[in-house]
């Protein structure tokens, strides 16, 4: 089965390189973006299998990227919010939007590497690959 494509979005750059680094060492295939902008310009140019995206980023929101996102139906990934300013609306709405799961900072990089792993299985079924 190939790797994983997984793009992390997070305006905290030295998380998401440190987190990019610890799932490359399990086998993952895994690229950054430090802001919304940069997040969607990355989709639009190559295929992920699943996004951890912040909310809260300067200029275009986590939730208007997933909005984003998800306007796409064929192939798009499946999308993981990752947040430190997590509150029970914002997890409500963005599962509303499509999110596949919603986790608070700090977070395990164990559980993490779990979700991403649940989330891929999830894109194969949808994407009828299995």
């Amino acid at each position: 089965m190939k790797a994983p494509r997984v793009l992390l979005i997070d305006d905290e750059v030295g998380l998401i390189q440190n987190i990019s680094q610890l799932l490359k060492h399990r086998g993952y295939e895994a690229s950054i973006a430090g802001n919304g902008e940069e997040g969607l310009r990355a989709i639009r140019e190559k295929q992920f299998d699943v996004v951890v995206l912040d909310l809260r980023m300067p200029g275009i929101s986590g939730m208007d990227v997933l909005r984003e996102i998800k306007t796409e139906k064929a192939g798009s990934p499946e999308v993981i919010i990752l947040t430190g300013f997590g509150t029970v609306d914002s997890g409500l709405e963005g599962l509303q939007l499509g999110a596949s799961d919603y986790l608070t900072k700090p977070i395990k990089i164990g559980e993490l590497v779990e979700k991403i792993a649940e989330a891929f299985h999830r894109k194969i079924i949808k994407d009828g690959i299995l």
